[in-house]
């Protein structure tokens, strides 16, 4: 996903006519979800407001809906900035048509001669939200929706409204940023017209200026906060106290930016600091296995192999791209040949790391649990035959894994991760967790997945960010998590809290409101029934 803060990475080297808000009615509370998010910098909050559209007098059902989806998700671009993200993207739990107010009207010019007529259609838009702490008093929220089908005026939009003057038009949704002085003139300037033209109307007629509008003004409402859970991962299910499972498997994906083989793509680095930051935290961790097969540490120079050459050495050499042999010297050339052989050996490859534990309940019942943590980048999108093979993949993991761990692009949710690729029949019935560390992912992949999961939220935890994360430090993001997890300890707040970081640009434990969803109902209480896990020897090399 292109954003505003992927351009910042690339910049610094690295990676008001309101509508009124709507009355609650009875099934707001079903609409914004039964179970609160868990979050460290934000917490979950219903969200209410009215929207306008207008279509053509005799549109039809379908034509409605589609305006009203359209309108909405541009909400997603529009929030971003007081930070508050809607979970219903598409609106596709608020178009019911028996909650919407029609009504025709005639379409007057600044004349007052009748030049069209508009059905007018009122909907009503309920539903839950990841909401900053920084509003936590607010009980209401202003922003400003794009009022039509912009696609006509897109140029002026992106110049004047968007974060990104070079995205497309159907990505504008997602940069549109009213907040800009260029697109507050235009509002204010609409807004006053609009204003002008209604005062020489009769009932059942709209201006022009009206029915043509860009921008609609919106002021929600907020629900009071829902406070999160104290629960912690089902750590006695992960781990199989009481059962003789002995492994745990984690599958960690990385997509690629641009080019798997350049070393300086931004998410192949955060591949290589996943697993710096893994194994420098558990050193015991052991590669088994290498599909296609090649020897991780096998490093050439002018012909010969380096001796001596650790894991840690040899992502450093991508990751902060330093710590160089001596047989390269200070020679460019040889040094970007060296860091390629490096991403070479991590792109389009399976690498199985095996760390035995041992596990002790808190009746001191002893077995030995080995964590299988099966890591893969490589393509996921831009071509039909990448998109397939990333969807096997995630099969794979959602099959056979007990934690899911996805560090990439969003693809505006459309790519192989996209949850309409998948079913129930596509999911093991046990206990996961999920994480998808990509922009805007609580509005792309959380509800779906918990809604074909089998157990629903009783098997299965999603952690996703509600606003868009940052490509640098997503490696170190996963690797905390993973870490924690296997320390078995940690609540779901502490792992919130611990994937907080300082980003380049000098903002200090960011946080891009990511939230736990589907733990309010775990049983398992660390503080209750401490697991004890210690890291034991590795029996091969």
């Amino acid at each position: 996903m292109k954003t505003q803060l992927f351009s910042l990475i690339a910049s610094v080297g690295l990676g008001l006519a309101a509508c009124a808000a709507p009355h609650a009615g009875a099934d707001d509370e079903s609409q914004a979800g039964d179970d609160a998010l868990t979050g460290v910098t934000s917490a979950e909050r219903g969200i209410h407001f009215e929207g306008r559209v207008y279509v053509d007098a005799a549109a039809n059902d379908d034509v409605v809906r589609t305006a009203i989806a359209r309108q909405v998700k541009t909400a997603l671009g529009a929030l971003r900035q007081p930070k508050v993200a809607l979970n219903d993207r598409a609106s596709r739990a608020n178009t019911d048509p028996a909650k919407w107010a029609r009504v025709v009207v005639d379409v007057v010019d600044a004349k007052g001669s009748k030049v069209g007529r508009k059905l007018q259609v009122t909907y009503r838009y309920d539903d839950r939200a990841v909401v900053t702490n920084t509003l936590a008093k607010r009980s209401t929220v202003d922003f400003v929706l794009l009022a039509d089908d912009y696609a006509a005026h897109a140029d002026a939009l992106k110049r004047d409204c968007s974060d990104d003057v070079t995205t497309d038009t159907d990505s504008l949704w997602y940069h549109f940023m009213p907040q800009t002085t260029a697109c507050r003139a235009r509002i204010t300037a609409e807004g006053q017209a609009i204003t002008a033209a209604a005062a020489k109307l009769s009932p059942g007629t709209i201006s022009s200026a009206e029915a043509n509008r860009w921008f609609l003004p919106i002021t929600a409402r907020l629900d009071p906060v829902k406070a999160g859970s104290p629960a912690a991962p089902e750590y006695d299910r992960l781990f199989g106290i009481g059962t003789d499972k002995s492994q745990v498997v984690i599958y960690a994906f990385f997509g690629v930016d641009k080019d798997e083989n350049d070393p300086d793509d931004v998410l192949g680095v955060e591949a290589a600091r996943f697993l710096r930051t893994i194994l420098r935290a558990r050193p015991n961790l052991r590669p088994t296995h290498t599909a296609p097969f090649t020897w991780l540490l096998d490093f050439q120079v002018d012909g010969k192999k380096l001796e001596g050459i650790t894991y840690d050495r040899a992502l450093t050499w991508v990751v902060d791209k330093s710590g160089y042999p001596a047989e390269v010297g200070a020679d460019a050339a040889k040094i970007k040949l060296l860091r390629q052989q490096v991403m070479q050996k991590l792109a389009e490859r399976w690498i199985y790391w095996d760390l035995p534990l041992s596990v002790k309940d808190s009746k001191g019942v002893q077995k030995t649990v080995t964590v299988e943590l099966r890591t893969f980048y490589g393509y996921e999108d831009g071509s039909a035959d990448a998109r397939q093979h990333a969807q096997w993949r995630y099969l794979e993991a959602f099959w056979y894994g007990d934690v899911f761990l996805y560090n990439g692009h969003s693809h505006f949710g459309h790519g192989p991760l996209e949850p309409t690729n998948y079913g129930a029949g596509n999911w093991n019935d046990r206990y996961q967790i999920m994480m998808v560390n990509s922009c805007l992912s609580f509005n792309y992949y959380q509800k779906d997945f918990l809604d074909m999961k089998p157990g629903g939220s009783k098997n299965l935890e999603t952690i996703v960010n509600g606003l868009p994360s940052w490509v640098w430090g997503g490696g170190d993001v996963l690797a905390r998590f993973v870490d924690g997890v296997i320390g078995a300890r940690a609540t779901y707040a502490d792992l919130l809290q611990a994937m907080r970081l300082d980003t380049p640009w000098g903002e200090k434990g960011y946080d891009p409101m990511r939230v736990v969803d589907g733990e309010v109902d775990n049983a398992y209480a660390p503080a209750k029934a401490p697991i004890a896990v210690t890291t034991l020897a590795p029996v091969y090399p």
